[in-house]
């Protein structure tokens, strides 16, 4: 799914401000620093600097990690947006014991960051991704419930398209699928059973759809 990439930059009243977020994932800057993408209620989601970030004795150590619920002070500067302090209230990663449990966790991470501009704002989504997360924690299909999830921030963000009208071949089956998982909860969605060849066909029509 291809998109013109823009930021909807706003006046910003003050330079500073603290605010609750979670954490979409980071990446190195230099041979210190760490660029962070953060999603917040009120400011959507950002891209913000730890500087130090990646030194060991760093005050940022443990609370920049991908999931993590945190609040978190910006400085606003003239050309980047700098985190000044950050402490975390959870960590959503802390219980995942299974890989599959863990790597579906990062993709519902990796999802929300792809598809989310910079400032873009989606009513609950540390709701969203922390019920999507806890459920992943005790269920034995963790990829149906990143697939529930992806669907539903698509649907939100109005970018899924519709099933009926879509020009990918897709047959009935998988069209109430796809209908049920935009609108049930994880619970409901977790009863669902399906063999390892719809499994594979969802997983293929889902990266279709997300392009990736």
């Amino acid at each position: 799914m291809k998109r013109n990439k823009f930021s909807n930059r706003s006046t910003r009243i003050s330079k500073s401000v603290t605010t609750k977020c979670i954490i979409l994932g980071h990446k190195n800057v230099g041979e210190s620093d760490r660029l962070v993408y953060l999603y917040s209620e009120e400011l959507g989601k950002i891209k913000a600097y730890a500087k130090g970030g990646r030194k060991i004795l760093s005050k940022f150590t443990g609370h920049i990690e991908t999931l993590n619920i945190a609040e978190v002070s910006l400085y606003f500067s003239p050309q980047n947006i700098i985190i000044t302090e950050i402490s975390s209230n959870e960590t959503l990663l802390k219980k995942a014991e299974k890989l599959e449990t863990f790597q579906s966790a990062l993709k519902i991470a990796e999802i929300a960051n792809a598809l989310l501009f910079e400032e873009q704002k989606y009513k609950n989504l540390i709701s969203l991704m922390r019920k999507a997360i806890m459920h992943l924690m005790t269920s034995k299909k963790p990829h149906l419930i990143y697939t529930a999830f992806a669907i539903k921030l698509m649907d939100k963000l109005g970018i899924v398209p519709n099933f009926k009208d879509s020009t990918m071949h897709i047959s009935d089956k998988y069209i109430k699928f796809f209908e049920f998982i935009k609108t049930k909860t994880f619970t409901e969605i977790e009863k669902i059973k399906t063999t390892k060849e719809e499994d594979s066909y969802i997983s293929k029509y889902l990266n279709k759809l997300l392009d990736f």
